[in-house]
């Protein structure tokens, strides 16, 4: 690399009256003086090359300093390190393993090929989904359970995961085969779906929407007169106490013989009742 960069004069016009000049020139030192080239290829461990790779190159304090891509070739340069210093290269593409390279730069021009391993991962899929209420509110903190079906339409489960803060899950590292998709959270109805993974390296994003249980909350007693006798087929009436202390009237029903009445499925409350016969 040059030492100083190519410098120019200013104009000077030679005349018949004045027929010497003198042009002098100041020259910039080439602040790229030091510069390495580093140059190669990248390729797999069969000697395939790899395009598209993005090749990041990091000073010894681990500050960015330059980034470049392979073209068809599997070719890269770069000319962005200094002599004489250390350099941390980090080569990675999708599906493949990053790779993690240190180099001393001790000479001015610097060949050096990159192979990279096929991630484990490239023949496997993803499964997503995006858990919601009846209202369209995202589920956080649900448990959902990934099962493998085996032999005689029996299952196993393989993978469980939860919710984030927006209600997504994802199970990674999926082979092809066939699959269900469980969440028995006490809060809402069971949900199960089916997924079958043919395609290799593929996600399989799916919507969720959870319906709320129907609520098992009782009230049950019995109505008697003040002497303590059994009073049958007395009417009942089931009230809501609100906030503001007024009785909202709810269900009614009648007592058996045993003078037992019963409230089934009542949304969560204060609650009076009424009777008469």
């Amino acid at each position: 690399m040059d030492k100083y960069v190519l410098g120019q004069s200013e104009t000077a016009k030679i005349t018949e009256e004045n027929r010497e000049v003198v042009l002098n020139l100041e020259l910039k030192k080439n602040e790229y003086a030091d510069n390495i080239l580093i140059y190669g290829y990248i390729k797999d461990f069969n000697e395939n090359s790899i395009e598209n790779v993005e090749i990041i190159f990091y000073d010894k304090f681990n500050k960015k300093i330059g980034l470049t891509y392979s073209d068809r070739d599997g070719f890269y340069i770069f000319f962005g390190a200094k002599y004489n210093t250390e350099v941390k290269i980090v080569a990675k593409k999708e599906c493949y393993k990053i790779d993690t390279i240190h180099l001393l730069l001790c000479s001015r021009i610097i060949e050096f090929d990159i192979f990279l391993e096929k991630s484990n991962l490239s023949n496997l899929s993803l499964i997503s989904g995006h858990l919601v209420d009846e209202n369209n509110i995202p589920l956080k903190y649900i448990t959902v359970y990934l099962l493998k079906s085996i032999c005689n339409n029996k299952s196993k489960v393989c993978k469980v995961t939860k919710t984030n803060i927006y209600g997504q899950f994802v199970f990674s590292d999926i082979v092809s085969g066939k699959y269900k998709v469980l969440i028995n959270d006490s809060k809402y109805n069971i949900y199960k779906r089916c997924i079958e993974v043919e395609q290799e390296h593929k996600i399989y994003d799916i919507d969720i929407k959870l319906k709320k249980k129907e609520l098992c909350t009782k009230i049950i007693g019995q109505i008697r007169d003040e002497d303590g006798k059994i009073i049958k087929n007395a009417v009942v009436v089931l009230y809501r106490v609100k906030e503001n202390k007024k009785l909202e009237p709810v269900k009614y029903t009648l007592c058996n013989k045993n003078g037992i009445y019963k409230f089934l499925n009542i949304p969560y409350g204060n609650y009076i009742i009424k009777a008469k016969l």
